[in-house]
C-alpha cells in the first residue's frame, strides 16, 4: 500500500513540475485576459475531475 502512495506522490510532483512548465512556455505571456481566464478555469475543471481522459475520447471501439 506504501509503494501505491509513494507512486501518487510521485506522479503528483510530475504533475504540478509539468503545471509549471506549462506556465512558462513560450506563448504564455502573450494570452488575453480571457485566454487567462478559459485556462484558470479548465485546471479547475481537471481538479474537480470534469474531464474525459484522453482514451475515453479517442479509443478503439
Amino acid at each position: 500500500m506504501s509503494e501505491v502512495i509513494e507512486r501518487l506522490e510521485r506522479i503528483e510532483k510530475l504533475l504540478i513540475a509539468l503545471n509549471s512548465k506549462v506556465d512558462n512556455f513560450l506563448g504564455y505571456e502573450s494570452l488575453t485576459k480571457k485566454e487567462r481566464e478559459e485556462l484558470r478555469k479548465m485546471r479547475e475543471e481537471v481538479k474537480r475531475g470534469d474531464f474525459v481522459k484522453f482514451e475515453e475520447l479517442f479509443g478503439e471501439d
